[in-house]
């Protein structure tokens, strides 16, 4: 798929996190869509493919990048449920990391508040803005 070097930068922050959460030495074991030297990441139940995604025992992270333009349609609404509905039912520590411009931080934050209420659970939703405006 053709993303945007916006898009790219954002997984490339998901992934320096995710690192960070996991440490270097199960870097081997991230999943990245797009990215070549990373395996795809699975499909949800849904059918939705993640741009991120780690799982170890009892360990899951979930990270998902959008644009601005991207952010509040409905494809993405539903692919920000099936990702934190997969961390609701996720036995162990699961974690959703979302990316998106700056910008963009307080229309996210709302989305995912509604949809966490819908899916509760011990789950942690992170959001990553570290990039500003258009590229």
């Amino acid at each position: 798929m053709s993303e945007s070097v916006q898009h790219q930068q954002l997984v490339r922050l998901i992934i320096e996190d995710v690192v960070r959460l996991v440490g270097k030495e199960h870097i081997s074991l991230i999943a990245a869509d797009f990215i070549d030297e990373y395996e795809l990441p699975p499909l949800t139940n849904e059918g939705f493919r993640p741009d991120v995604f780690f799982h170890l025992g009892n360990q899951l992270i979930i990270g998902e990048a959008k644009t601005s333009n991207d952010i509040e349609r409905m494809h993405s609404r539903k692919q920000y449920e099936s990702y934190i509905r997969k961390c609701a039912l996720f036995d162990g520590k699961a974690v959703f990391i979302i990316a998106v411009p700056w910008i963009d931080h307080a229309v996210i934050h709302n989305i995912l508040r509604k949809i966490q209420k819908k899916h509760p659970g011990t789950y942690l939703i992170k959001i990553l803005d570290g990039i500003g405006g258009a590229i």
